[in-house]
């Protein structure tokens, strides 16, 4: 009896048993989950790629500062602002002097800019390079500097 009790237990214990499975746990090799960790694969060398890529862009933008900033470029910027004034000065005058030409043009950088005076209005427009137009009419009749109230007398009196 004790026989048949011990070849029981012994039986009983293979048959619960399982066998040894082996399974590889890099979805390269298993095939399970492969397609996601594909993506995380190609997601992973986009974003390296693209932060490269900014990193490069951000070099480029902070060597062209770099370049502004030396005193020869600050200067020639100062030069060409101050050149760009007085011949929007000259224009201005140009345009509302009593003796002034009634139209007139010129060409800066391949931009054309052309004006005319048509009774009570000014017509003035820009041409750009790559064919947009601008154009800015102005009223001369109604352009006149308010009325402070003060008179002649106010005058006089500053100057004493």
């Amino acid at each position: 009896m004790k026989l048949i009790f011990l070849v029981l237990i012994l039986l009983s214990t293979q048959v619960l048993g399982d066998g040894l499975v082996f399974k590889f746990k890099s979805p390269t090799f298993s095939g399970i989950g492969y397609s996601a960790h594909q993506i995380n694969l190609n997601n992973m060398r986009y974003n390296r790629k693209k932060s490269i890529r900014d990193e490069l862009r951000s070099l480029e933008l902070q060597l062209g500062l770099l370049e502004q900033r030396q005193p020869i470029n600050a200067f020639l910027s100062n030069l060409q602002t101050r050149i760009y004034s007085e011949l929007s000065k000259q224009v201005t005058e140009q345009l509302f002097a009593e003796a002034g030409a009634d139209a007139g043009q010129f060409t800066l950088d391949g931009n054309t800019v052309t004006w005319g005076k048509i009774g009570d209005t000014i017509t003035l427009s820009v041409y750009s390079t790559d064919g947009e137009v601008t154009t800015i009419t102005i009223p001369i009749g109604t352009l006149s500097l308010p009325d402070t109230g003060l008179g002649e007398d106010a005058d006089n009196a500053e100057g004493e």
